[in-house]
């Protein structure tokens, strides 16, 4: 991966740096070169380049466009050797020590690498775990032939109840900044996925590289796989809401609403009320033998009142209290027998 030329520390020659700084990193108004070392001392800076693969010999950052002629390959032999002043700093630090305005970032959807562990949310899913997860539906991209087209098809998920207007505002955004940068060309993406990783693994031989990009109310989840011949990128599009909302809904629905735990170390924990009153039930006319503790952990009225009414049944009674009583009341926790 090559270093972010905000964040780099360099040497102060004009903006000098061993590291491969990211083309796409690059402030607006200022430019980015490599230095080629010889075939004899690759370490020497002998020329300046757009772009050096073999014999790299540094990088350096400038606010001067040295207009690297065409006609000589884009590059320009060293006079003599660097003038290092023993002094490293960063963009910031280099622009305040000469009065120059530090460029402001102007990026508003930023994507990281995504983690393995997220790779799923890259790829199509059963129409049900989709729905869980808010997926609102996902845009098809390609370069066309010759890698400078942008051909898109979009498709929803789960119908079109979450592409509102708000959302289609945004992809909009998201996908207008990055065709700026990793989307802009199918050589741009590429050298984006060689930039910055996140890769996923292959897929019919075709390596694929996943980015998120997370806003207040969405995740991004951009696939690339720049190959001519195949669609180059997908990107998955989720209502961040909608998780949230059934996350909360299935922490809730784990929540221990009763347990029974019997003399021989056994320990029975329920999430679902109903089984856990269906068992409470089966077990009721063996307590005396199997030495059961029920515990109720939930305050839910109804709950709490079928257990007591197991618990009179078994003595022939009937419970005497209504549903109300157990709506005003605090639950009584535990029996034991």
């Amino acid at each position: 991966m090559k270093a972010d030329a905000r964040k780099e520390e360099y040497e102060h020659v004009e903006l000098f740096t061993n590291a491969r700084i990211s083309r796409f990193t690059v402030p607006q108004g200022w430019f980015c070169y490599d230095l080629r070392g010889s075939d004899y001392d690759p370490g020497r800076p002998i020329m300046v380049e757009d772009y050096v693969v073999v014999n790299h010999a540094g990088t350096i950052l400038t606010p001067t466009d040295l207009k690297l002629d065409q006609r000589k390959e884009h590059r320009r032999r060293l006079g003599g050797g660097l003038n290092f002043l023993g002094e490293c700093l960063t963009l910031e630090q280099f622009c305040e020590e000469h009065g120059m305005d530090y460029p402001a970032d102007t990026r508003k959807y930023l994507p990281r690498p995504a983690f393995r562990s997220e790779a799923g949310m890259f790829y199509a899913m059963e129409p049900e775990k989709a729905e869980a997860l808010g997926s609102i539906g996902h845009l098809r991209m390609d370069f066309g032939r010759h890698g400078t087209e942008f051909w898109t098809s979009w498709f929803d998920h789960c119908g079109d109840k979450l592409n509102t207007p708000e959302f289609k505002a945004e992809i909009d955004e998201v996908v207008n900044e990055l065709r700026q940068t990793v989307l802009k060309d199918r050589a741009s993406m590429r050298s984006f996925c060689s930039d910055f990783g996140g890769e996923l693994g292959e897929s019919l031989g075709i390596r694929q590289f996943g980015y998120c990009i997370e806003t207040e109310h969405y995740r991004y989840c951009l696939r690339c796989k720049p190959q001519e011949g195949d669609y180059d990128g997908y990107l998955w599009c989720y209502d961040k809401r909608v998780q949230e909302m059934n996350m909360a809904r299935q922490q809730k629905s784990e929540v221990v609403v009763g347990r029974l735990t019997f003399a021989n170390g056994d320990v029975l924990e329920f999430t679902d009320p109903t089984e856990y009153i269906a068992k409470l039930r089966e077990e009721i006319d063996y307590i005396s033998t199997t030495g059961m503790e029920y515990e109720t952990l939930t305050d839910d009225p109804q709950t709490r009142k079928a257990v007591d009414d197991i618990l009179y049944d078994l003595y022939g009674e009937e419970n005497p209290r209504p549903l109300e009583d157990y709506t005003a009341s605090t639950p009584t926790m535990k029996m034991e027998m």
